[in-house]
């Protein structure tokens, strides 16, 4: 008999690197599992990215210039752009197939949806199962976001200005989770109102989950040996 367990796993800005205006990237966070644990890759309009207003750095980048409210003050994937009514950017996120049972427990947060001429908009949000169907993501919001629909048509939009950081820019944080079912990886797009072409920026925090390890039942284990023992014995005796 198989008995689940987990051991926690951690994307962390503050320790890993992203080479500026780079569009995919994979990661080792994982000391028991050797090789890559997860993969990003970003897709669609990715031709309006623009640098970062406050560091000049091109974007994504791992940048402190979005806060999302955390106290101390955190590294995280910014995003910044010049959006316009059709731009639609995806980010992709696949964690490692060497994790045969998935992930549970993911969760992580968008920083800075908000209202900035143009509204943010964060779409088509979910998780995918071991299967390949869809996970409806569970999302707690800042006081500038709405939600529209429910389930996988959950759409979250910025209705107000907030702050880059300081006091009030969790207000702009959403954080998303996709609870104790296992998944292979998680998606959403950023997208914005209709208007014209206009500077925005997000950015995504740490990202927790949680690897599924099935583990031998200690009975089911002691029989297993009984019997590899007792299979060894009758070989022996065949060749006496």
């Amino acid at each position: 008999m198989l008995v689940p367990s987990t051991r926690a796993a951690l994307v962390n800005w503050d320790v890993l690197t992203w080479t500026p205006g780079t569009l995919s990237n994979s990661y080792d966070v994982d000391p028991s599992n050797a090789g890559t644990d997860v993969t990003f890759n970003i897709a669609g309009s990715v031709g309006r990215f623009r640098n970062d207003r406050q560091t000049n750095i091109p974007t994504p980048a791992i940048t402190m210039s979005l806060t999302g409210g955390l106290s101390p003050v955190e590294q995280s994937l910014q995003w910044a752009a010049d959006m316009q009514t059709s731009s639609r950017m995806t980010f992709t996120v696949n964690f490692s197939p060497q994790y045969l049972s998935g992930v549970t427990d993911v969760s992580f947060s968008i920083f800075d949806i908000d209202l900035d001429t143009n509204k943010d908009k964060i779409r088509n949000i979910y998780g995918i199962a071991l299967d390949g169907t869809h996970i409806a993501a569970t999302i707690t919001l800042g006081s500038a976001i709405n939600r529209n629909g429910n389930g996988l048509n959950q759409v979250l939009v910025g209705v107000q200005t907030v702050p880059d950081s300081g006091p009030g820019a969790a207000a702009g944080t959403a954080t998303i989770s996709f609870g104790s079912t296992p998944i292979t990886g998680f998606a959403f797009t950023w997208s914005n109102s209709q208007g014209s072409e206009h500077y925005q920026e997000i950015a995504i925090g740490d990202i927790f989950y949680n690897v599924v390890v099935p583990e031998i039942n200690p009975a089911a284990l002691v029989a297993l040996i009984c019997i590899l023992a007792g299979s060894i014995a009758s070989r022996e005796d065949s060749k006496s």
